[in-house]
């Protein structure tokens, strides 16, 4: 078992006396062993003992001292200077480290090789309340810790983010000193915004690591030497940030505005305000005895300092240009707060807002990925579940990237905010050329082999399991044609779980079942556990999702339109189609009971023949309507669409229903199902009745949200409908609880992870970390023959050509040689 790795911890103090004692102390505890951590403390010209107290209390510690206070960022360089570990961890001199502040950092640090620095998460002293978890920025350089003064939320998965706070940071030293380290000319704030968004420029990340903690006590040194001195340093480190990391069309749209508000916050001081300059009737001469704010001085000179440290700034801003790995493009979604004011008066909140219009920044900073959705529905007025996700999909992340959503059939339907279209493989060849992220679902990536030969990051939606749809769709074929089509489901499967870098399905339940299937194809390894140990960043739950705005009507569509069905009428719909896996006999049967006494009955199924051409007829659809016919329930108490209700229509259905059903067999593709039209219920304020055993019908009953029933039980579903009918209040309850449930629902909220993914997509870490450490191989392991291995690359050869078969033969190499 290979030694844990040596760390140099970096402690920098200035008059800090009082609180060593904790601060050293802590790194004692530590649960990494302490032969493998040198403790390194670099001393500011203290006059408070502090010197001579760490000699003698913490004699471990290799002490520097220095004549003068040079800052922290110089502090900081001597000890990495001086440093043996194989890492760098920065820790203030007033906080306390957590036992396992090191372990939970170098465990990523050590799995990844792309992670250049870890972020610690910092408390108060309280160890309640956030000091930093994470990291936000503006435009201007200004950076700011995510959730100051919050109750921690005692979060577990990992995040990229911008830079790390340097009170508690961990890093490799080699890269430290080889990327710059913190530059020496800052003193103090704002070295670790730089040299965090210097690694992303490099080509490397960093990531919050919130289980790797410490705890701040925040006594605020600065604060001896005056507020407008802490204003200089910020306001000119601010500068000289961007002036070095933005690349070249970003540092020309962003200089100019920044200069301006640089001066525009230091001219806006409410307590000393500049006289009126302007010329107008009654103007007099402006005394010359008039002062400025210190606050006014202290922007005025950071700019001045700034224009004079130019050509220094140059050959800094060259040595990072020159190295840049990461485009800006990529780098803006990290800051979050891009277009963040820092000063919140009306006068200056005008001028922020003048500047931004003046050099159009909302628009040229957005920080958009170009992402494409693909889908093998039908993109038509008449949509299914998968089209309808990816087409909500669509118009969810236009809101804030390229988006064009394409299908293998003919697309039927635009939208102003994103591009449709048809793909084919040489369009598709092209796309992922340009695109930032794709996302796709069903079996599109059999059908363009190129994404998974692309380096492009894969979100693959597995909301709905096929291979168990599909085992009900051909249960009535011959055995010889179920086994062929089964295996190749599992197989088509398995490639997309190895290839995608993100996951998302409909339910905590369906994740059970996939975290199975991805660790049947060693998805979940030391690399992804090691990233995140809840697997959320590998696998997170994203259900359908209702829309934002509520339902309306625009035409009588059944009651009183269609024959048989009265305005009065006690109406139960049925959304969707009508599939083998679903159970609309039993349904019918009681309809059949209760309209014997209740002639108002209805019951209407919106979907007889599925859109999409693709999809096999199904005998259930057929087997219902005939036990309509023969009930003698047809056209009187049980009526089928004959076709498919368009999307934009169906809100006309569904306010004119009196309760949503859905009824289903128990089998396998129910237990994993996601019925996406109980949805719609929802939506509609509509009471449910539903078979139990699925997501929703768990939905039902937690929420009071109607009525659920046993599997094929006439018995149970006549009661829950009469129930339904004549119990007013329970039916008014119901009612209630869906109302106040459905906006919960949105689709907003239930694609959060797939807009997080788009707003840093990112390929998962087994795709791109170390393997190395965790297996072992000297040669390629070929388990087919030879021919399976050519027909495979044939195959690719003529579905994307060279290129792609050429990719093809790289990631398998690499995969088999765990690279």
């Amino acid at each position: 078992m290979p030694s844990p790795p040596t760390v140099s911890v970096v402690v920098v103090n200035y008059n800090g006396r009082e609180y060593l004692e904790r601060c050293l102390g802590s790194l004692r505890e530590l649960d990494h062993p302490a032969d493998r951590i040198e403790v390194i403390f670099v001393d500011n010209a203290s006059s408070d003992g502090s010197v001579d107290y760490v000699r003698q209390a913490f004699a471990e510690c290799r002490v520097v001292v220095n004549d003068t206070n040079t800052g922290f960022s110089p502090a900081v360089n001597q000890g990495a200077r001086l440093a043996n570990g194989r890492y760098l961890a920065l820790l203030n001199n007033d906080a306390v480290a957590d036992r396992s502040w090191l372990r939970e950092a170098l465990v990523l640090l050590e799995a990844d090789d792309r992670v250049g620095c870890v972020a610690s998460k910092i408390l108060r002293e309280d160890r309640q309340r956030i000091d930093f978890a994470g990291a936000q920025m503006s435009f201007y350089g200004h950076g700011y810790a995510k959730h100051v003064e919050q109750v921690d939320a005692h979060e577990q998965g990992t995040r990229p983010t911008l830079f790390a706070s340097g009170g508690a940071l961990i890093t490799p030293t080699e890269l430290f000193l080889d990327a710059g380290g913190f530059d020496d000319s800052f003193f103090a704030f704002f070295e670790d915004v730089d040299y965090g968004w210097r690694l992303w420029v490099l080509g490397y990340e960093v990531v919050y690591v919130p289980t790797s903690k410490v705890y701040h006590r925040h006594h605020g040194t600065i604060e001896r030497f005056g507020y407008a001195r802490e204003r200089y340093l910020l306001e000119r480190n601010a500068l000289a940030t961007i002036f070095k990391n933005y690349g070249d069309d970003t540092l020309a749209r962003t200089l100019p505005a920044t200069i301006l508000l640089t001066l525009g916050r230091g001219l806006n001081d409410l307590q000393r305000p500049l006289p009126d300059y302007r010329i107008t009737e009654g103007a007099t001469p402006i005394a010359d005895d008039i002062a400025l704010s210190p606050l006014a001085g202290a922007h005025l000179a950071a700019l001045r300092d700034f224009g004079r440290d130019l050509e220094l700034l140059r050959a800094k801003r060259k040595f990072v240009q020159d190295r840049r790995v990461t485009d800006d493009r990529v780098i803006l979604r990290l800051f979050e707060e891009t277009l963040r004011p820092n000063v919140n008066t009306p006068e200056f909140l005008q001028v922020f807002g003048n500047v931004l219009k003046a050099f159009d920044l909302e628009k040229q900073l957005r920080p958009e990925s170009r992402v494409l959705i693909i889908t093998q529905d039908i993109i038509s007025p008449r949509m299914a579940g998968p089209a309808i996700r990816a087409w909500e999909m669509a118009k969810l992340l236009a809101r804030e990237h390229h988006v064009t959503l394409g299908s293998t059939h003919d697309v039927q339907l635009s939208h102003p905010a994103f591009r449709t279209m048809k793909l084919h493989g040489g369009l598709v060849n092209a796309l992922l050329d340009e695109v930032d992220v794709v996302i796709f679902q069903g079996f599109v990536m059999y059908e363009f082999p190129q994404i998974a030969g692309s380096g492009v990051p894969v979100l693959v939606d597995v909301y709905d399991p096929f291979h168990l749809e599909n085992l009900e769709v051909r249960k009535e074929e011959p055995a010889v044609e179920r086994f062929a089509p089964a295996k190749s489901d599992v197989r088509v499967l398995n490639e997309q779980l190895q290839r995608g870098d993100f996951f998302v399905c409909a339910s905590e339940k369906q994740r059970d079942f996939w975290l199975g299937q991805l660790s049947a194809v060693q998805r979940i390894n030391p690399a992804t556990y090691d990233r995140d140990e809840s697997l959320r960043n590998l696998l997170d739950v994203a259900p359908f999702g209702l829309p934002a705005e509520p339902p309306r009507k625009t035409t009588d569509v059944l009651k009183g339109v269609v024959d048989g069905i009265g305005a009065d009428d006690f109406l139960l719909l049925w959304g969707g189609g009508i599939y083998n896996w679903f159970d609309p006999l039993t349904l019918i049967r009681a309809v059949g009971e209760v309209a014997a006494d209740h002639p108002d009955v209805k019951l209407f199924f919106m979907g007889s023949v599925h859109p999409n051409p693709g999809v096999p007829k199904m005998r259930m659809a057929s087997a219902a309507w005939q036990l309509a016919d023969d009930l003698g329930l047809l056209d009187k108490h049980v009526f089928f669409n004959p076709g498919w209700v368009e999307y934009e229509r169906r809100a006309d259905y569904l306010l004119e229903a009196d309760v949503g059903v859905s009824t289903h067999f128990e089998h396998v593709e129910t237990a994993f199902s996601y019925r996406t039209r109980i949805l719609d219920y929802l939506w509609a304020g509509l009471p449910i009745v539903a078979t139990e055993g699925d997501s929703l019908s768990r939905l039902t009953n937690q929420h009071g949200l109607g009525i659920t029933v046993p599997p094929e039980d006439v018995a149970a579903l006549v009661s829950a409908i009469r129930r339904l009918r004549n119990d007013r209040d329970l039916y008014g309850t119901c009612k209630a609880n869906v109302e106040a449930l459905a906006p919960q629902m949105t689709w907003e909220r239930a694609l959060a992870p797939v807009v997080d993914f788009c707003r840093r997509p990112r390929q998962a870490p087994d795709r791109g970390g170390k393997p190395y450490q965790y297996i072992s191989t000297d040669q390629i392991v070929l388990n087919k023959s030879p021919a399976h291995y050519a027909k495979r690359v044939a195959h690719y050869y003529r579905q994307g050509g060279a290129r792609v078969a050429a990719l093809h033969v790289r990631n398998f190499v690499r995969r088999r040689l765990g690279r």
